[in-house]
């Protein structure tokens, strides 16, 4: 009866040490997680601690983290891991300054995004301006070609009759003075368009001018916040054996990544160099919002 036992123990230690060695996140799970599912090479977790500051609830929490559970579901076609409210691995949301510096990283990112809105829209304004102001000068142009003409017809008229010295009736007089006089009033016509003109050049140009100093500023300013704040380190979380701890994140999206990341060092993945990998030590050129696991993921997973 002893063999059979030490038999039975000696089988269902073999089996624990070669299924820990199969599936590295088993070493995770409770001793008692594994004895009561000795079939199941899930990893389990669980929501820890949340910082309320973070302004997510558990459930919030919760539902992200299986989102990123369904990232490797997806990608692998396996079930990796399971929520249970009792497991040993935790998820926890824990505020400090790096979660501040990506507060003010947001903020500063919205104040840049409305001034190149701002910056957008006054350049649209600027070209429309700059076409009015093309086709009033095409059409002075034309105005003042118009004018020179009559001006040139007037004084070969007035020219021809001093150098044949004819004497000009009364009738003919009346209408040279009413061609002279209306000469006049297009002249001043044609100078008060100028004027207009001049002046909405004069406009124009200081708009350009404030346009280029805020443009300017603003390059400044993204100078600024390339320097100030660099591409995201996924060490804003950190899996270190017992827990997965998140100190960072801007949003839902950008969280959910974050825990499938570290979910991945839970099943025994290093950093790749794949920059649109999950498991990049950077996050950079991941697409947040549809994000799926690339082939080095999976070679990674499969290399084990």
């Amino acid at each position: 009866m002893r063999l059979w036992i030490l038999l039975g123990l000696i089988i269902f230690t073999a089996y624990f040490v070669i299924q820990r060695m199969m599936y590295p996140q088993l070493n995770h799970n409770s001793v008692m997680d594994r004895i009561s599912h000795p079939l199941d090479t899930r990893l389990r977790y669980r929501i820890g601690e949340i910082d309320p500051r973070f302004n997510l609830s558990q459930s919030q929490v919760q539902d992200l983290a299986q989102q990123a559970a369904e990232i490797w579901h997806i990608g692998t076609l396996k079930s990796l891991f399971v929520y249970d409210p009792n497991a040993k691995l935790t998820i926890n949301l824990i505020y400090d300054e790096r979660q501040a510096e990506s507060n003010a990283r947001s903020q500063e990112m919205k104040i840049l995004e409305n001034t190149q809105q701002y910056t957008h829209s006054e350049k649209q304004k600027i070209q429309q301006i700059h076409a009015e102001l093309d086709l009033a000068n095409r059409e002075l142009e034309l105005q003042k070609t118009n004018y020179q003409t009559k001006i040139n017809q007037y004084n070969q008229l007035i020219n021809s009759i001093n150098q044949t010295r004819q004497n000009i009736d009364s009738s003919t007089k009346f209408q040279l003075d009413q061609q002279k006089n209306q000469l006049i009033i297009e002249q001043a016509q044609l100078k008060q368009q100028l004027d207009n003109y001049n002046q909405k050049v004069y406009e124009l140009n200081q708009q350009v001018e404030q346009f280029n100093s805020v443009n300017q500023q603003f390059n400044q300013s993204v100078d600024h916040f390339n320097h100030r704040f660099q591409p995201r380190q996924f060490d804003k979380g950190v899996f270190d054996g017992r827990s997965i701890n998140i100190y960072e994140f801007e949003s839902n999206d950008d969280l959910r990544v974050t825990i499938a990341h570290e979910l991945g060092h839970a099943l025994g993945l290093l950093h790749n160099d794949d920059p649109k990998a999950l498991m990049y030590p950077m996050m950079k050129e991941q697409d947040l919002q549809n994000f799926k696991l690339t082939a080095a993921d999976l070679a990674m997973l499969n290399s084990r």
